[in-house]
């Protein structure tokens, strides 16, 4: 079978996983929180790029907060439209946001682009070979792979629920692994 009907069709069930994780696990944020908390590069960062969720993505609300408050310098994926990669804007809970595309709350303002040392990045499902289910846009990968070819540092931390993790994400050359998963139970290295 092909690799792209494999991966929409992995897709499709983790959708209606995660939506039944979401009804069951409103109240986890403090957890998600705590496990952050103990990565040490978490500390030493200053700039944190991180999404606000949609539908039945993990409530970053919480995240975001504690984010600021920890007097880090926030920042919310744009999508360039001229090359299609994510570019980060500096956000404060006074920033206003517009809806893009695909319904993702953008920021909508004209601040330099930042470079994030740590990319808090929403999937569908991760694996523990370091691989993550996304929409299929591969946004998140062409600004991986951009960030690799510029030597800029970064971490890439997946935000899902333990229950989100399956044996294998069917993955092609152009998707890029990540570096921690952040669940409710545990922060997870994989490189």
């Amino acid at each position: 079978m092909n690799i792209e009907i494999e991966k929409k069709n992995q897709r499709k069930s983790a959708n209606i996983k995660r939506e039944k994780l979401f009804s069951a696990n409103k109240n986890t944020q403090v957890n998600f929180i705590r496990n952050l908390e103990k990565l040490d590069l978490f500390k030493k960062a200053k700039i944190i790029g991180s999404f606000v969720s949609i539908r039945t993505e993990i409530s970053t609300l919480e995240i975001n907060h504690f984010i600021l408050k920890n007097d880090k310098q926030l920042c919310l994926p744009k999508i360039n439209g001229m090359s299609n990669e994510l570019i980060f804007k500096e956000y404060d809970f006074k920033s206003k946001l517009v809806t893009g595309k695909y319904g993702t709350q953008e920021p909508n303002n004209n601040n330099q682009d930042l470079l994030p040392e740590i990319i808090l990045t929403p999937c569908l499902a991760f694996d523990m070979q370091g691989y993550r289910l996304g929409y299929g846009g591969g946004y998140y990968d062409r600004t991986f792979d951009f960030y690799e070819k510029i030597n800029h540092d970064y971490i890439s931390i997946v935000v899902a629920y333990s229950d989100q993790k399956v044996d294998k994400v069917f993955h092609n050359d152009l998707d890029k692994r990540i570096d921690y998963v952040l669940t409710e139970k545990e922060l997870y290295k994989i490189k």
